[in-house]
């Protein structure tokens, strides 16, 4: 499917596709600390797909499934349990949450954990008299009271077939948030081109073009920068509520 009809037409059955989306959400964290652990961090994993039978010409099976086979259609397929059908995995999403009430050393942390996780250290301050993290403090004067943890983004992609259909990649990234974590005191992101080469990263005509259009995809979202490489939202603001509302609506799904 490369022509401007063809692409029209598997715009309009990708959208049609959009209800039979299930949203998978998995996470782990350590019962006590260690040198390598902190009982306070959980790394999770999200991935939204779509099931669809292994064979269109059984008696009973849905209508035609041709799209199956379109290019970019999932970054994934895993075959069902028991051989029954597929699941097309069209986005894939993970990070860390970080309790600031049970953390025990939030830099140690992240900066054991690796150099892109080492990228949010900015976001914390010191302990409170009770004993909780506090956010550094120049954003916690910027945000609404309310949640006790906060949401770190690390990679988010999206099949490429789904992309430019009018916002499912966000949206998709909105509701997995919901069960990633209750109302957490903020969401945070690095946007970064993750998908350019190492040559493209080193074009800064390319870099910049590719960057702009991951911090507006963000934006859109309700995200504002807190520095120039970190990103938050907060999650009891309208901001979000209202773009994902609308997005929503133009898919068709409120």
């Amino acid at each position: 499917m490369t022509s401007g009809t063809d692409r029209d037409d598997l715009r309009r059955i990708l959208l049609g596709e959009l209800e039979y989306v299930e949203l998978h959400v998995s996470g782990k964290t350590s019962l006590a600390g260690s040198d390598l652990t902190d009982p306070g961090v959980m790394d999770w994993s999200a991935t939204a797909s779509i099931y669809v039978l292994c064979e269109d010409d059984t008696p009973g099976s849905e209508p035609d499934r041709a799209w199956q086979a379109a290019e970019g259609i999932a970054l994934s397929t895993t075959n069902r349990p028991g051989g029954e059908g597929l699941d097309l995995t069209i986005l894939e999403a993970n990070g860390i949450t970080i309790d600031l009430a049970q953390v025990e050393d939030v830099f140690d942390a992240l900066d054991a954990r690796s150099q892109d996780d080492a990228h949010f250290i900015p976001l914390f301050g010191a302990r409170d008299q009770f004993g909780f993290v506090e956010l550094a403090e120049e954003l916690e004067d910027t945000l609404e009271p309310g949640g006790t943890r906060v949401v770190i983004l690390d990679r988010v992609r999206l099949a490429p077939a789904w992309r430019g259909l009018g916002g499912i990649g966000r949206l998709l990234t909105a509701r997995l948030l919901r069960w990633v974590c209750d109302e957490p005191r903020i969401v945070a992101v690095h946007p970064f081109p993750i998908d350019l080469d190492g040559d493209q990263r080193r074009d800064d005509e390319v870099f910049v073009h590719a960057r702009h259009q991951v911090r507006r995809t963000w934006a859109s979202l309700g995200f504002e920068p807190f520095t120039d490489d970190l990103w938050i939202m907060d999650p009891h603001s309208s901001a979000h509520e209202k773009a994902v509302a609308d997005i929503s609506q133009r898919l068709g799904l409120d």
